[in-house]
């Protein structure tokens, strides 16, 4: 059983390997942007992406040291499984991307006008937690802190204005919560 989820019982099982991951969490978080997309006001994307557009070099560079800090962090704490590794790093990003657009710009913006901004923030990432409890299969407390990293994530959004130095921050907690697929949990 991984660290993060609660026991299965007799009707459920536990999520052990990356394909149930990609299917259980990325398919459906995937889906909750596209579907957000389409039915939220676009004018939002293009503010939130302006210091990429405007300067990707940075970005990217960012980008390349992160995942070379994260494949010494492997290394270093002799985690190798070559067949896995690089497919996670890029479902890591995946999913930051996908979650950030999702309940960090699209939900919150729809939800705004009917229930505020705060009360907009508070919704989407309790939604964003509680998916991740139903999904992943979570344990309570691992729900609450993430329901409250997204609340944080929020707050980048708002002060930098910048998604994109939002998702790389969410890239680095996502992979120092989880380095390793599921298949991948034991040391070589």
């Amino acid at each position: 059983m991984g660290r993060l989820q609660r026991q299965a019982d007799s009707n459920t099982t536990a999520v052990t390997t990356f394909l149930q991951v990609v299917c259980r969490h990325g398919v459906l978080m995937g889906s909750t942007a596209i579907v957000l997309a389409l039915i939220a006001d676009g004018s939002v994307l293009t503010p939130a992406l302006a210091a990429v557009v405007q300067g990707p070099l940075p970005y990217v560079f960012a980008l390349a040291v992160i995942v070379g800090l994260f494949l010494g962090y492997l290394r270093f704490r002799s985690f190798h499984n070559a067949r896995y590794q690089w497919p996670w790093i890029a479902y890591l990003f995946y999913i930051s991307v996908v979650e950030e657009m999702a309940f960090r710009l699209y939900l919150p913006a729809m939800l705004e006008s009917a229930a505020g901004a705060t009360a907009a923030v508070l919704l989407s990432n309790a939604l964003f937690a509680a998916l991740h409890y139903f999904t992943l299969r979570w344990k309570f407390s691992h729900c609450v802190v993430t329901g409250l990293g997204g609340v944080g994530l929020s707050r980048l959004l708002e002060t930098s204005g910048d998604l994109m130095l939002v998702i790389l921050v969410h890239f680095i907690a996502t992979f120092l919560n989880t380095p390793r697929a599921p298949e991948a949990s034991s040391k070589v």
